[in-house]
């Protein structure tokens, strides 16, 4: 029994993620989550403390689902570069109809809350920090295997990576350049492995 309250909260989580992540925060009422998680508001509070309580949850969920993405390219691929690049593809070129967004969630949230919420922008900050430190490890490994010169540091990587892929990710929302995205995602891998 457990098991299956595990499996539903999970499940709500995952569904709020998208919706909050499509709508934002402040524009995501509470009969949206209703319609979206199929929960009435009662049982919304009671279970997440709040609207913010579910929000919170499901940024953090977000970016776990990132982080699995790219350990599933990693794993599919010989090399730690070659997995970044298949993620990034997949990212804007191959799933780019289901995401809810065009938009990083962790971008999204940054933005809405900067002059607002202190605790969730605080919260999208630390994420944020989080996954720059996740991609520094990765970075760190490519450059021990030798797959990029390593002469500037794996942070350094990771925040080139993250402005690049967050750039891209805003260009491409607009119709009728998709022709365009697997040369500069070629570019952006190609400019990372000369530094």
């Amino acid at each position: 029994m457990v098991n299956k309250v595990k499996f539903e909260r999970e499940t709500v989580v995952r569904l709020a993620s998208q919706l909050f992540w499509e709508k934002g925060f402040n524009a995501t009422s509470t009969r949206d989550l209703q319609d979206a998680i199929n929960m009435r508001p009662g049982s919304i509070y009671s279970a997440f403390g709040s609207k913010e309580g579910l929000y919170i949850e499901s940024l953090k969920n977000y970016t776990m689902q990132i982080e699995d993405q790219i350990k599933t390219c990693l794993l599919a691929s010989p090399t730690i570069i070659g997995g970044l690049q298949t993620f990034v593809e997949n990212v804007i070129i191959k799933d780019k109809k289901n995401a809810p967004s065009a938009i990083c969630m962790l971008v999204k949230a940054n933005c809405e809350f900067a002059d607002e919420d202190s605790c969730l922008y605080s919260l999208s900050l630390d994420l944020s920090d989080k996954f720059e430190y996740y991609l520094s490890d990765l970075f760190a490994q490519a450059i021990a295997r030798e797959e990029l010169k390593g002469e500037v540091s794996p942070k350094d990587y990771a925040r080139f990576f993250k402005v690049q892929f967050t750039g891209l990710r805003g260009y491409f929302n607009r119709p009728g350049v998709e022709e365009l995205a697997q040369p500069m995602i070629d570019q952006m891998f190609k400019i990372m492995k000369t530094l």
